[in-house]
């Protein structure tokens, strides 16, 4: 198990270490119980961060989601990925504001141009919270310069050709 590094710099509500009201999240690359590849992170929802009294807020639910899908592409594709969207997005309950809960993200079926993952949501016991299934195609260099997202070096450097 080892924490992924996170440049300071980096803006992300989700994952952003500085960001001023986001989430912050942190994760780690590790191998699950069945010995396949993940990338985890672990939260507590905060009590400003709810939708319904004492469940935390669907959307923030999502983002933890899609954050963890994220890293994983990024960590186990070795190489940034573009997100082609979620395939799929099941609640099957809301985390619980003040219970900790586990975020885990791993790839489910590869090729040259695209990712599959599967990202989880559950509670430290185990129970589960939400599943997300999202596609990912390899980042070119030539159509992030073209549509003129300033990525910092960091994530540049990670670009296909």
């Amino acid at each position: 198990m080892s924490e992924l590094e996170n440049p300071l710099e980096n803006p992300c509500f989700g994952c952003g270490p500085r960001h001023a009201r986001g989430l912050r999240l942190k994760f780690e690359e590790t191998t699950s119980s069945d010995g396949t590849p993940e990338v985890r992170t672990r939260f507590t929802p905060q009590p400003d961060e709810i939708g319904w009294p004492t469940l935390f807020h669907h959307g923030l639910h999502f983002m933890v989601l899609y954050e963890a899908s994220y890293w994983t592409a990024l960590t186990l594709g070795r190489k940034l990925w573009i997100s082609q969207g979620p395939s799929s997005y099941n609640a099957l309950r809301l985390p619980r504001v003040g219970v900790a809960h586990v975020a885990r993200g791993r790839i489910v079926a590869t090729t040259p141009t695209r990712l599959e993952i599967r990202a989880e949501t559950e509670t430290e016991s185990g129970k589960p919270c939400g599943v997300l299934a999202s596609s990912w195609v390899p980042a070119g260099r030539e159509a992030v310069e073209r549509a003129g997202i300033p990525l910092p070096d960091y994530l540049r450097s990670e670009l296909s050709p």
